[in-house]
């Protein structure tokens, strides 16, 4: 059974203000995808109602050649699979055997990148840290590997949108617990609202 999101996450179901992300800029370049998420809206259908957390920390995996990536060297398993689906598609996976982490998929159908989710707030009066790290957004937003696989852009019950507001500053770093990718490790894919108590990692990375 799909975990109910936090009710702290209601939000207004007539999505008013926000609009849906076009595919075509998830087809995109990864990196340009991770920057212009922050911002946008992830948002959940459970029990006939809405719940949903502005998103304001990710990374970018670009798949054969980053070392990094799951798709890394073309690898595909049933569960990197969604991956390779067209931009604009959910790829979840567990990692520990309890912490589920949520990505959009890029690129064109057959090309494995991904941007993960790697923090996100909720509406005004929700804790600042409750989704402050992938494993809380999921957590918090009722996400598990059973939506691996979802189409984002076609109105189920997992959504992305984007509204008026963008962050004023976005500041860029290397991704988080990639030491083991070598060079990669040191690539600056990290993209975060430097202006968001809820962003996650030490405070030695939010540099600009």
């Amino acid at each position: 059974m799909t975990p109910a999101p936090d009710p702290r996450l209601r939000f207004d179901e007539t999505f008013a203000g926000l609009e849906e992300i076009p595919r075509a800029f998830l087809r995109g370049d990864t990196a340009e995808a991770a920057r212009g998420l922050i911002g946008a809206w992830i948002a959940h259908r459970h029990g006939g109602r809405w719940y949903g957390a502005r998103i304001v920390e990710t990374e970018a995996y670009l798949g054969r050649d980053d070392p990094a990536a799951h798709s890394c060297g073309g690898r595909r398993t049933p569960r990197v699979e969604p991956m390779y689906r067209d931009g604009g598609h959910l790829y979840v996976y567990l990692v520990y055997g309890m912490h589920h982490c949520a990505n959009v998929v890029t690129r064109t159908e057959g090309v494995a990148e991904a941007v993960l989710l790697r923090a996100a707030e909720g509406p005004a009066g929700t804790p600042e840290k409750l989704l402050s790290g992938p494993g809380r957004l999921c957590r918090a937003l009722g996400i598990t590997t059973a939506a691996s696989g979802m189409d984002l852009l076609a109105g189920g019950k997992v959504r992305l949108a984007r509204g008026p507001d963008r962050p004023r500053t976005i500041r860029v770093t290397p991704r988080i617990g990639v030491a083991y990718a070598g060079e990669a490790a040191r690539w600056p894919l990290r993209f975060f609202d430097a202006h968001s108590r809820a962003v996650s990692g030490p405070a030695r990375l939010n540099r600009a």
